[in-house]
């Protein structure tokens, strides 16, 4: 099967994929090193098949961050023109791999947005918050802000999002 026929696949499969099949498909992705900003195309279809591939690049990176990491920058580039819902998965990517230095005065305004919204899910609220945390060391700065926000976010949710917010504050003030 050549790469066309292989976007074909993903495009027409991705709306009813499994968790295995995305991760076989991931793992064909990095053996055969078929370039995501080509597959990234899909991103431009209908909405449930570009979500499955957002969840497909998760499973790239938690098999190869760096491949991923390589492709953060177009892919955020990619999704400034789309569907803003598709940027609470950098999230999950930048937890996985790490954030570009180029992307990471977008990425700390995304996260903080993130974070304080009463739109966002705990999930990616909870992943926003890993990440902030991991740029602190880089950019100790960001402790006071994070510290804050994270304050204001402890009450509003359930227990155990209250427990991850109390551990990283324990660290942040240590």
């Amino acid at each position: 099967m050549d790469n066309a026929e292989f976007y074909k696949e993903l495009e027409s499969s991705l709306p009813r994929s499994t968790f295995e099949i995305r991760r076989k498909w991931a793992a064909r992705i990095i053996e055969e090193n078929l370039d995501i900003k080509v597959l990234s195309g899909i991103l431009k279809g209908e909405q449930k098949t570009a979500i499955r591939f957002l969840w497909l690049l998760s499973d790239i990176g938690t098999f190869n961050p760096e491949k991923l990491f390589i492709e953060l920058p177009f892919l955020m580039d990619v999704c400034e023109h789309l569907n803003p819902i598709y940027k609470t998965s950098f999230p999950s990517f930048w937890l996985i791999s790490g954030v570009p230095p180029e992307n990471e005065g977008e990425a700390i305004n995304l996260l903080f947005q993130f974070l304080l919204s009463g739109n966002t899910n705990v999930t990616t609220k909870s992943r926003s918050m890993l990440v902030l945390f991991g740029l602190t060391k880089k950019y100790p700065e960001l402790k006071n802000e994070l510290t804050l926000c994270l304050k204001d976010q402890m009450e509003k949710y359930s227990e155990d999002f209250k427990k991850r917010i109390s551990k990283i504050l324990i660290q942040l003030e240590s």
